[in-house]
């Protein structure tokens, strides 16, 4: 009796660590057709509202429009507008629909973008293929901006008139497709901060972007690709700061970024560089400070890598 009881157990236990084993393995498996971990997504809009009205889908995006009528932008709006529809497909009934229309922001109302007509009501078209915009620009987006001197040379804060300096994005010139990337994302490039510019472009480039985590007077990111994991400080220009960087912000950068275990460092701002980031690249090469007077270089080497 003994024995058979001895036996049973054994039998339990065998079985028990079977069970562990399969579905330990079928937790590991990756699943058919899932994208593999490292794989970059397109940014999509934010968007703010969505309703259905008679045989009109509208969707409204926190989209920035520009003055004139962006072409790239408009188709940008309305493919992401019936990728929303499809979404909502499953949860609301779209079989009357016959019409799509996108919106964005003109100001603080919104404005219609554009629209597209279903063939068929309720019938969606094949989901759009990215846009050149989102095309991502080699392994390493990040290898050609040298931060080497070009335009204004560091320490032009001395220089700045009393009425003090914008936001970045003014002063940029940008190419049409990558403002209408930017304000897919919900960044007006005029007004916009160099940190907003500069992760906006990171998410074109094929670049997935952390949620920030908030220090003290700045805000951190880690941005990877299949290149590696990028940390990145982003230091923002104040009312009443002085529009230098300050060496004070860029210890503590130096030493966020050994702590992040990360391959390469950027520190982002709207202020302008004093002669000491040439002095800390020439010692740690893996980092760089996108400052106020290289954000259009940094710009260039992300177009043009």
């Amino acid at each position: 009796m003994g024995a058979a009881i001895g036996i049973i157990l054994l039998l339990v236990v065998v079985a028990g660590l079977a069970y562990f084993a399969v579905t330990a393995a079928r937790s590991t498996k990756p699943s058919v057709g899932s994208p593999p971990a490292a794989a970059a997504t397109r940014p999509g809009a934010p968007v703010a509202d969505f309703h259905v009205k008679g045989d009109v889908a509208a969707v409204y995006f926190d989209v920035p429009l520009p003055d004139n009528a962006d072409p790239v932008l408009t188709q940008l709006l309305v493919n992401e507008a019936i990728e929303v529809v499809r979404e909502k497909r499953h949860s609301l009934p779209i079989d009357q629909v016959s019409r799509v229309v996108a919106y964005g922001k003109s100001g603080t109302e919104y404005a219609v973008a554009g629209e597209q007509s279903l063939e068929t009501p309720g019938t969606l078209p094949p989901p759009a293929p990215p846009p050149v915009v989102f095309k991502q620009a080699g392994p390493d987006p990040l290898a050609s901006f040298s931060g080497a001197p070009q335009g204004s040379p560091p320490g032009i804060a001395a220089s700045v008139p009393d009425e003090g300096v914008g936001p970045a994005g003014a002063d940029l010139q940008i190419s049409a497709q990558l403002e209408s990337g930017l304000r897919l994302q919900g960044v007006d490039p005029p007004s916009a901060e160099a940190g907003e510019v500069v992760l906006g472009l990171l998410r074109l480039g094929g670049y997935t972007v952390s949620a920030p985590a908030a220090k003290e007077g700045y805000e951190s990111y880690v941005a990877s690709n299949a290149s590696g994991r990028t940390y990145i400080c982003v230091d923002p220009l104040g009312s009443s700061d002085y529009p230098e960087l300050s060496e004070q912000m860029i210890s503590r950068f130096m030493v966020d970024f050994e702590q992040s275990g990360t391959d390469r460092g950027l520190l982002v701002s709207d202020k302008f560089g004093p002669f000491v980031v040439y002095e800390k690249e020439r010692r740690e090469p893996r980092v760089r400070f996108v400052t106020r007077e290289r954000l259009q270089q940094f710009v260039d080497s992300l177009a043009l890598g």
